[in-house]
């Protein structure tokens, strides 16, 4: 009898904009703003491991607030 198990796939690389986009898109509060590689995050959360999504514009801000409002400069998709 032969098992297989399934090899899990690596993570994505971690980086600040990764987790400022998980921030946003799983509506976490907090104030994120990012500029190329240099980010503020004031609250927010750090990225699980198998979230694969990213922003894709160099440079953004974005507040959500408590009760699911969010207000971004970015209007683009978290999608890799």
């Amino acid at each position: 009898m032969t098992t297989h198990t399934k090899t899990p796939a690596p993570s994505p690389t971690a980086t600040p904009t990764r987790d400022i986009a998980y921030c946003m898109d799983a509506l976490i509060p907090g104030f994120y703003a990012w500029w190329g590689n240099a980010v503020l995050r004031i609250g927010g959360c750090e990225a699980e491991n198998t979230y694969p999504g990213t922003i894709h514009d160099f440079w953004g801000v974005a507040i959500v607030l408590p009760g699911y409002r969010i207000f971004t400069s970015y209007q683009g998709s978290y999608d890799p």
